[in-house]
């Protein structure tokens, strides 16, 4: 009588061992596989592969060389200098709304071929504008100056920025990624492609 219920003790306690084991390890296991999922839809769904920030800056000026004396006694009485700095934020993808994704296949290699991958937002922080004015003795820094300032820099920095290879190669590898991590538990070899 002592034995076996000694042994349907045991039997109960090795179930109940086993139950909690499998339950907490379940329950990681799924938790990481619906974390991967949802990040990997998310960032297919976007397609905006990169995001960079660094500063632009602009100087306008009527200062001449101070090299002679006029010019000295000038640039006194009437120099108008103003450098504007701001930090901006970018990104790069594919921009859908130009055109389609084609999907080839065949038994090992799936063929994706995107539009090109091109600057999709200009974000300049203007709550953080550093500014520098030096002004002559009869001048002074308009409200016309600073417009006049900030679309100058908005131009450079858009011209700059969206021939930037380095950005749209790394862009391109970003994108590249995210296909071949969709890919993978099919067994499939990804190849992308962008227009030009």
């Amino acid at each position: 009588m002592k034995s076996s219920t000694l042994i349907i003790i045991l039997l109960l306690a090795l179930c109940g061992a086993m139950y909690f084991l499998g339950k907490r390890n379940g329950t990681t296991e799924i938790q990481s596989t619906v974390i991967n999922n949802q990040q990997l839809v998310q960032q297919i769904a976007e397609l905006s592969a990169l995001e960079v920030s660094g500063t632009t800056s602009v100087k306008l000026s009527n200062a001449g060389e101070k090299s002679s004396w006029w010019e000295g006694v000038k640039n006194f009485l009437a120099e108008n200098t103003l450098q504007l700095t701001v930090p901006y934020k970018c990104k790069y993808g594919v921009d859908m709304s130009k055109g389609q994704v084609v999907i080839s296949q065949n038994d090992t290699a799936v063929l994706l071929t995107f539009p090109a991958i091109q600057m999709l937002s200009l974000q300049l922080e203007l709550d953080k504008i550093e500014t520098m004015n030096q002004t002559g003795l009869f001048s002074h820094t308009t409200v016309e100056d600073m417009k006049r300032a900030e679309q100058q820099m908005y131009i450079a920095a858009r011209q700059q920025l969206s021939g930037n290879t380095a950005y749209i190669a790394k862009a391109t590898s970003h994108i590249t990624d995210i296909f071949t991590q969709y890919y993978k538990p099919l067994g499939f070899k990804v190849i992308c492609t962008f227009g030009q």
